[in-house]
């Protein structure tokens, strides 16, 4: 199976928080709180202790170049830090006037979030108002619903996802349903697939759960054909490694290759070794490296991984068309699992997708990928919006048009952008 892109739509790094049982710093924190910026260290130090996404992280801050970026802490009564997040701008030329952005974050105590999220919620809009925003979105990491694989397969036999997320779910989450009910009155509007302005997060992720699991679960939770295909990687001589920034040249080969195999606009090679770079030098919580999988040195497919606290996440990859039947994409991907497993994560996150799609779209097939690695779909509460000036906001959605539009004719009519995580 090829390790094409995902869609532009991903929460959370399953580093989302799931209710009332959720890891918090401290125990009920106490109120008032106030917002103001953190040092990078500090900020990361948080993140970790609450769980929090890659995309939180001073690491994705560095991938980030072209955003300005901010680290905040949420402080309570008593001056503890309870909560960070990473707020990425971009300003309208000449003027200074913003556009905010929390993704997949901040790193919060969500279950007591959803008591009060007006306390919680309330300083940081009023700190990116006196800042000069006008809009903030955020990514809300808390898990609303879950189904198990078995679930939406079924569906896609069906005819494709169109309706899977009506379909009963196995976890139906009451922090979320407070919250949602807080935010659409609050004036929070939900971000999707046809705002010209989104940056693309998705609200469906298929999350594999390692929690008390070892190698042995991992692998009786996959299906049969995934055991199957590891089994054929073996046989054939599939050998996996993870190697630093020096993969990045043979790692965009295989992505520029399947970017062409499945009609989608790829990303400079520039993104990607500033990303490996980034996440290399974060320390010893915080890690990026590339899989390689080769059969006596040539490499055949090739995946940018990170890992934040314990979650393990799998961003990009891509294969060639090459000695296919080695399957050296389940065996890359077998080998990441095991080494999340080795390393005490909890969640191993195969990133996101569009749940419209139907069962004749090539990336049907890279989710039954993922759902036969034994993987949940998870919804979270996703992105939001909260306009702070109209004037702006909707000068910025016509200039983000445009720039789409622009981009769309660059890349010619067949093509689509790659997910921008």
């Amino acid at each position: 199976m090829d390790e094409a892109p995902i869609p532009p739509t991903s929460p959370t790094s399953p580093a989302v928080a799931t209710g009332p049982d959720e890891p918090t710093a401290r125990t009920s924190p106490v109120g008032p709180f106030t917002v103001r910026p953190v040092s990078a260290e500090e900020a990361q130090a948080t993140l970790l202790e609450l769980h929090g996404s890659f995309l939180q992280t001073p690491a994705w801050a560095r991938t980030k170049p072209d955003w300005a970026a901010v680290h905040l802490g949420w402080f309570d009564a008593t001056g503890a830090r309870v909560g960070a997040g990473l707020i990425l701008s971009r300003s309208l030329p000449r003027v200074r006037r913003s556009f905010a952005y929390l993704p997949e974050g901040p790193a919060l105590p969500w279950a007591a979030v959803a008591e009060d999220p007006a306390a919680w919620l309330d300083p940081l809009v009023d700190w990116a108002r006196s800042s000069g925003a006008f809009a903030l979105r955020l990514g809300f990491p808390v898990v609303s619903r879950s189904w198990e694989p078995d679930t939406v397969k079924k569906q896609i036999s069906e005819g494709g996802l169109m309706s899977f997320t009506a379909l009963p779910p196995a976890v139906d989450n009451p922090v979320a349903r407070r919250l949602e009910t807080w935010l659409d009155r609050a004036g929070w509007r939900p971000i999707g697939w046809g705002s010209t302005a989104a940056v693309g997060q998705p609200r469906y992720l298929c999350v594999i759960d390692l929690e008390g699991r070892d190698t042995e679960a991992a692998l009786r939770s996959m299906n049969q054909q995934w055991r199957r295909n590891i089994k054929k990687a073996d046989k054939a001589g599939v050998q996996v490694r993870s190697v630093g920034v020096d993969g990045v040249d043979r790692f965009h080969e295989l992505y520029v290759e399947t970017a062409e195999r499945d009609h989608f606009v790829p990303r400079a090679k520039s993104y990607f070794e500033q990303m490996v770079r980034s996440f290399s030098e974060a320390g010893e919580q915080v890690t990026g490296r590339i899989y390689e999988a080769h059969v006596d040195g040539d490499v055949l497919a090739s995946a940018l991984m990170v890992r934040v606290g314990d979650t393990f996440s799998y961003l990009y990859g891509g294969s060639t068309s090459r000695n296919r039947d080695a399957r050296a994409s389940n065996a890359l991907q077998w080998q990441a699992i095991q080494d999340a497993i080795d390393l005490g994560c909890t969640s191993y996150d195969l990133r996101g997708f569009n749940t419209s799609l139907g069962a004749t779209s090539p990336l049907i097939g890279l989710l039954l990928f993922k759902l036969g690695a034994g993987a949940d779909v998870v919804e979270v509460v996703g992105e939001r919006e909260l306009v702070l000036s109209r004037f702006w906001h909707t000068a910025f959605e016509k200039a983000m048009a445009l720039r789409v539009a622009i981009n769309n004719r660059r890349a010619g009519a067949d093509a689509t952008p790659d997910a921008d995580v």
